[in-house]
């Protein structure tokens, strides 16, 4: 627990360190990302343009993993959700940035969970959607039924798996696996970094 302790001081310190662009890539582009979520809705990447998107991911072994990690790094930029029940939290106003010019607006930081169902018979979705959406009602969960954040990301089995979006929708960071410290530190300068870069 002791990391996330820090997280907030960590929102005020980080410096002026911009995450880059994949590496080999000329002219990012951004990630076409179309899934669904728990409740049959179309569930796209796009729609989340002009905010930092952290995507956390894992399979049925990580479920809880990726939950907790999931509230905790929503917490950290949300500070008023904590403890708050799972609506209330959701509506949590975003941590400011600092020298903003009038009118600027700070650009949020919205996590989703991702539940990666590996190739699952189209028959058997229905009811995949259904408890999911039961365990998470107030909370969208988007549903990886074709291995597509795998493919693209990578999957540490029964881990958490992350992926920051940038506000222009281009992947600029990942991690699979338990994240220590040192990573958690650069999840937050990375995430922080794409906020100033987002209103410059």
């Amino acid at each position: 627990m002791k990391k996330w302790m820090a997280c907030t001081a960590w929102l005020w310190m980080v410096g002026p360190w911009v995450a880059q662009p994949p590496v080999g890539a000329s002219e990012p582009k951004p990630l076409e990302l179309i899934l669904e979520d728990q409740f049959e809705r179309k569930a796209s990447l796009a729609d989340l343009r002009g905010h930092v998107v952290i995507l956390v991911f894992g399979d049925r072994r990580g479920t809880e993993v990726c939950r907790k990690l999931g509230e905790q790094l929503h917490v950290c930029w949300h500070p008023t959700a904590k403890a708050q029940p799972p609506a209330k939290a959701q509506a949590a106003p975003v941590v400011p940035l600092e020298g903003l010019k009038p009118g600027q607006v700070a650009p949020n930081v919205v996590v989703v969970p991702v539940a990666c169902c590996g190739k699952v018979p189209a028959a058997l979705r229905g009811t995949i959607s259904r408890q999911i959406a039961k365990g998470s009602p107030d909370v969208v969960v988007w549903l990886d039924y074709n291995d597509t954040m795998k493919n693209l990301f990578g999957l540490a089995s029964g881990e958490t798996n992350v992926v920051v979006i940038d506000a222009q929708g281009v992947a600029r960071w990942k991690f699979n696996g338990t994240i220590d410290q040192a990573n958690m530190d650069k999840l937050v300068e990375t995430v922080q970094a794409l906020r100033r870069e987002a209103v410059k």
